[in-house]
């Protein structure tokens, strides 16, 4: 976790610190494999996402547009700025006939967004 980041839950924190209930920032989004990804050998799929406000938010990991098994969802953190960050990931198996994605739910966004991993083999 970046300096500056607390772990915790944001219902328990000072009312004085809370920004404005019509405060919206946009979700930041990357999608990437833990290690150099090779078709065929088992890797990690990770979907970061940082600097979003308020906290509520939906984030899904697709193979092909269907949820992938074995999804573990980090613990939600924030910033001195009340900025939220999570780190959602899964294992995979990456092949060039797959597309695995991250959708992302958030009230900053107008609907759905969907960030596609782009495999570098």
């Amino acid at each position: 976790m970046g300096e500056g980041w607390h772990r915790g839950d944001a219902r328990r924190s000072p009312a004085s610190h809370t920004p404005s209930p019509l405060s919206l920032e946009s979700p930041k989004v990357e999608v990437y494999a833990r290690n150099r990804a090779e078709e065929g050998k088992e890797n990690v799929l990770h979907c970061f996402i940082t600097g979003f406000h308020p906290p509520k938010i939906d984030i899904e990991l697709l193979k092909n547009g269907e949820p992938m098994p074995g999804v573990t969802y980090g613990d939600l953190s924030f910033n001195e700025k009340w900025q939220f960050q999570r780190l959602v990931y899964a294992p995979f198996i990456p092949t060039r006939e797959d597309i695995f994605t991250c959708r992302v739910v958030h009230s900053s966004m107008a609907g759905p967004a969907t960030y596609r991993w782009e495999p570098d083999f």
